[in-house]
């Protein structure tokens, strides 16, 4: 636990921004996961129900569609947030080498470890988000077809 504070106090305010939007990618993803595979089951006749209409089809893949587009923009913003840890680590750097010159490695070496947690944890986080988009869009499209299948032409 102790790694993790210092992991966190050294990455700074932007590994809290980059963990905060990890979090509700996973929360994000793992919903539109289970909705999608609901979705694509209830079209299947997998799931016994009376009946399901257009609209309430229509209506779970506008909900999908938002969510994707929610997880796009996350999987786009958290290597962006890890590249602003790398330039801020980067202006820590160059503060150090004015303020005391090249001659103290250890003071030089805080902001470089600062640069790259950010950018390590910002691609980390947005690649198994940006997996997940992926997986999730395909059973959208899926579902998309099934509907287009049972209801003739969907809008």
């Amino acid at each position: 636990m102790r790694e993790i504070s210092r992991y966190f106090q050294e990455g700074g305010v932007v590994m809290i921004l980059i963990a905060g939007i990890s979090l509700v990618g996973w929360i994000v993803a793992l919903n539109a996961w289970f909705r999608a595979r609901t979705l694509l089951r209830l079209l299947d006749n997998k799931v016994p129900v009376l009946r399901i209409d257009k609209s309430f089809v229509d209506s779970r893949l506008s909900e999908l569609d938002r969510k994707l587009s929610l997880l796009a923009t996350m999987a786009t913003a958290l290597p962006l947030l890890g590249l602003l840890g790398t330039v801020l680590g980067m202006l820590i750097t160059f503060e150090v080498i004015e303020g005391y010159g090249t001659g103290q490695p250890s003071l030089l070496a805080g902001g470089i470890r600062h640069a790259l947690l950010t950018t390590q944890s910002g691609l980390w986080t947005a690649l198994p988000i940006l997996l997940m988009h992926e997986m999730i869009s395909g059973r959208t499209r899926k579902a998309a077809y099934e509907a287009n299948v049972l209801f003739g032409g969907m809008e």
